[in-house]
């Protein structure tokens, strides 16, 4: 009797110490994806130095609910989306509204009349975004309405910024006033050399055939538009 309880005992030992040994196992490796997947689907860096770019508008569900599931979720969304600006792999984002700016009350916000996203993205193809987007928090939230999904190849036109061709503008004109200067600096020795101009060219002389030069120049401007 005395034996029997011993080995009951024993038997039952092993087994806590099995179940023990083998629970952090178990709970290790079903954390694992959760802690990969809450850096989010863009945050990995690209393997090849050149991705294509991507137009991706995403439409929410029209259900009731579904602007309080965006914003259960759209913290963890803001966040994953951040790191994916920082590895090279989202260039623009932000949400579609219901309403123009004018008709949304300055005291509520745009909040509740968000109904949707849209981003510019780089990947590999059509279907690697589609994988991707298919792993972000308003599609895992059911936020994002999968079946009204669409992924474009974008083809970014060449636009420079207002600022840019200013500078380029302001280059240009320096430029020629750099060749006007050593234009007028030739006409200067040749008429020197020629014996047309004085002996000696001081900075004084130097300033008066630029001056005259600008005001000819002016005048000549004014005339040839009349």
């Amino acid at each position: 009797m005395i034996v029997t309880r011993i080995a009951t005992r024993t038997l039952t030992r092993v087994a806590t110490l099995r179940n023990f040994s083998t629970a952090p196992i178990a709970k290790l490796a079903s954390a694992t994806p959760a802690s990969n997947s809450a850096s989010g689907p863009w945050s990995d860096p690209p393997l090849t130095p050149h991705l294509n770019r991507y137009l991706v508008i995403a439409e929410d569900h029209t259900d009731s609910g579904s602007n309080a599931r965006r914003f259960e979720v759209r913290e963890r969304h803001l966040e994953q989306a951040q790191n994916g600006k920082r590895a090279g792999r989202i260039e623009l984002g932000g949400a579609l509204l219901r309403k123009d700016f004018s008709e949304i009350d300055q005291d509520v916000g745009p909040g509740p009349h968000m109904g949707g996203s849209v981003l510019v993205v780089l990947g590999e193809s059509v279907e690697d975004v589609r994988q991707r987007v298919m792993k972000d928090e308003y599609v895992q939230g059911n936020v994002w309405d999968v079946s009204k999904l669409k992924i474009w190849p974008f083809l970014q036109a060449p636009l420079k910024a207002a600022r840019a061709e200013e500078g380029v503008g302001r280059e240009v004109e320096a430029s020629g006033e750099r060749a006007d200067a050593n234009a007028t600096l030739g006409q200067l020795r040749q008429d020197v050399a020629a014996g047309k101009g004085p002996k000696m060219v001081t900075l004084g002389a130097l300033r008066r055939i630029h001056q005259g030069v600008g005001q000819y120049r002016h005048h000549y401007n004014n005339n040839s538009h009349k």
